[in-house]
């Protein structure tokens, strides 16, 4: 089944990129939507059917722990996110997939293992439900 994806980079040049992989890769996404911080993805998960959140970590606004709560709170089941981050720390790295995530990408990434780790994560997820 499709899903509604919701990518949210402060970078428009990343967002536009990863989109297009997506699109070229052929993953099975109904819909894109973007958001550049984190009050455009609150409001755009309040407003819009959201299946998945592809999210970078360095999202103007909140950390991530913050939007990770505040995405579970505006629905009745918590939305699956893949974080990308240029953060290699454990810490940091172990601290995220603690929070719910289906996984964390480093950046820079290639858009083959992108695509790959997103589609195995959009495939979990839909499973899931």
């Amino acid at each position: 089944m499709p899903a509604s994806l919701l990518i949210a980079d402060s970078s428009s040049v990343m967002r536009v990129v990863i989109e297009r992989a997506i699109g070229i890769a052929g993953l099975q996404v109904s819909a894109f939507h973007q958001a550049s911080d984190a009050q455009q993805l609150l409001r755009l998960v309040r407003s819009r059917e959201i299946d998945f959140l592809l999210v970078d970590t360095h999202l103007t606004g909140m950390n991530e722990q913050m939007w990770v709560e505040a995405t579970g709170a505006t629905r009745e089941a918590a939305i699956p996110f893949l974080v990308t981050s240029p953060d290699a720390s454990f810490i940091r790295i172990e601290r995220v997939l603690q929070s719910g995530a289906c996984d964390y990408l480093l950046k820079p990434f290639s858009i083959p293992t992108l695509c790959a780790r997103l589609e195995t994560a959009l495939r979990t997820a839909h499973a899931n439900n």
